[in-house]
């Protein structure tokens, strides 16, 4: 089965083509604040390399969050277009989840993603099998009802490192600190209906939070 998978959850943005479970060829740059102008070029280049078009891709599997807003909805955006238009399945696959199997550890790994203000999106997995909900939290509060047991840690962890220092932790290897596209050939399970696909954010974004409080207080 040929698989476009993407991923636009952080400031790394990834590409991957998969067929029969290997891959075919990849691309990870950073791009902070620039996906949709990356996203479709890098596809297209990808698939001119294996010499795929898009007739011949039988499934997507794309981050549906959380992480950066933007990037999420291009990322989504992106891959329900080609899924609709291709008539094809599409996989939604959590970024936490997908960094918290990048370092392929026996530990139970703790996927952090700076929500600044000491949060973070944290996702708790062990052998890609989530621990804990992925949840936006204070990174202190969570730690000190889930970080009993010794842990590897991924993605944001320089914001967090006096926090973590009263903890038995790991840090990951920089090169598997986050999470690539190639690794969603992991998750190839569970479709999702194209219409009723949406990212998982977690929590709203500051002008929707800003304008449902001044609805609350009106």
């Amino acid at each position: 089965m040929k698989q476009l998978m993407i991923d636009t959850a952080t400031t790394r943005l990834s590409v991957a083509l998969s067929e029969a479970g290997e891959i075919q060829a990849e691309a990870t740059v950073m791009v902070s604040k620039n996906h949709a102008v990356t996203l479709m070029p890098m596809i297209e280049q990808l698939m001119t390399a294996v010499k795929w078009t898009p007739n011949m891709l039988e499934r997507i599997i794309v981050t549906t969050g959380p992480g950066s807003y933007t990037g999420i909805r291009i990322g989504v955006t992106t891959a329900k277009t080609l899924a609709y238009t291709l008539r094809i399945p599409l996989i939604g696959v959590s970024a936490l989840q997908l960094m918290a199997a990048a370092p392929n550890s026996d530990l139970p790994v703790v996927a952090l993603i700076d929500a600044r203000r000491g949060n973070a999106y944290i996702g708790h997995y062990q052998k890609n099998k989530a621990v804990t909900p992925d949840i936006h939290a204070s990174v202190s509060d969570w730690l000190k009802v889930n970080g009993q047991a010794r842990f590897m840690v991924v993605g944001d962890v320089e914001p967090f490192r006096d926090t973590l220092a009263d903890y038995d932790y790991v840090e990951a290897p920089a090169a598997h600190s986050y999470g690539r596209a190639s690794d969603l050939v992991l998750f190839a399970d569970e479709t999702t209906d194209v219409h009723a696909f949406e990212p998982e954010y977690l929590r709203l974004a500051e002008a929707e939070a800003k304008w449902l409080e001044g609805q609350n207080n009106g």
